[in-house]
């Protein structure tokens, strides 16, 4: 078995376990930036430092995925 068999394998149990998903990660993911993004203190922090925001969702998702996942996706 190769490495990335065996971290698919771990990874779907892991998501069968659990009930999470990729796709639940990134609702959750997109969420949470949505309510940062209108806060009041923590929005306009964030909106100085990130300029596009999809590449930095797509980075949280990754990480995330790999949180909680074990997907290896975040670098």
């Amino acid at each position: 078995m190769t490495d990335a068999e065996r971290r698919e394998r771990i990874t779907a149990g892991i998501a069968e376990a659990t009930g999470i998903t990729e796709a639940m990660i990134e609702q959750l993911v997109r969420g949470f930036y949505a309510k940062v993004r209108e806060d009041a203190v923590l929005g306009p922090v964030f909106e100085a430092r990130i300029a596009d925001w999809e590449p930095h969702l797509e980075q949280m998702f990754a990480f995330w995925s790999s949180v909680a996942l074990m997907t290896g996706r975040y670098h």
